[in-house]
């Protein structure tokens, strides 16, 4: 097998591993965002709700029709953006771009280095390109600012492993 053909390989297979590390780091982010909107709507509204249900009880008719609509408005919002669901939907999607960061750098790292047939390199590195295009197709958009965060934090050095 011929040491540039490798080389090759070695080189994109980087380039996944760089991707998935930037997807995976985004992902993450989003699905944190997307937890606190979860909380920070779900449970004032609960507290809101209440008081509407206590101030009913107390009389307070005014008070009690206020607050209900505002719990509604709030439960309305929650079940339209459905932030749970985004944020679970976002952390599955880290959680394989993280897999396949590991898997291409094992490629780079180890496979490529004890594999001797072209036919084996081959199909294996297609593997890894293969699930980066269904993660691409499949996954949802990363908000921007999760991206800037996740590039702000890989350039820091949050990501970098100590060898």
């Amino acid at each position: 097998m011929k040491g540039t053909r490798i080389e090759e390989y070695i080189k994109e297979a980087k380039r996944i591993e760089e991707d998935s590390l930037y997807s995976s780091k985004s992902h993450y982010n989003a699905a944190s965002g997307w937890k606190r909107v979860h909380y920070w709507t779900g449970i004032p509204n609960c507290i809101i709700a209440a008081m509407a249900g206590f101030s009913a009880f107390d009389g307070s008719n005014i008070l009690a029709g206020t607050l209900a609509v505002l719990a509604a408005s709030i439960t309305a919002s929650i079940t339209f953006l459905n932030p749970e669901a985004k944020s679970s939907s976002h952390k599955n999607a880290a959680s394989e771009y993280h897999s396949l960061r590991n898997r291409a750098r094992i490629f780079v790292n180890i496979t490529s280095q004890r594999v001797t047939d072209d036919d084996d390199l081959n199909g294996i590195f297609n593997a890894l390109a293969t699930q980066r295009e269904n993660l691409n197709t499949v996954s949802p958009q990363i908000p921007e600012r999760a991206f800037l965060k996740a590039r702000e934090g890989i350039e820091s050095g949050e990501a970098t492993h100590k060898e």
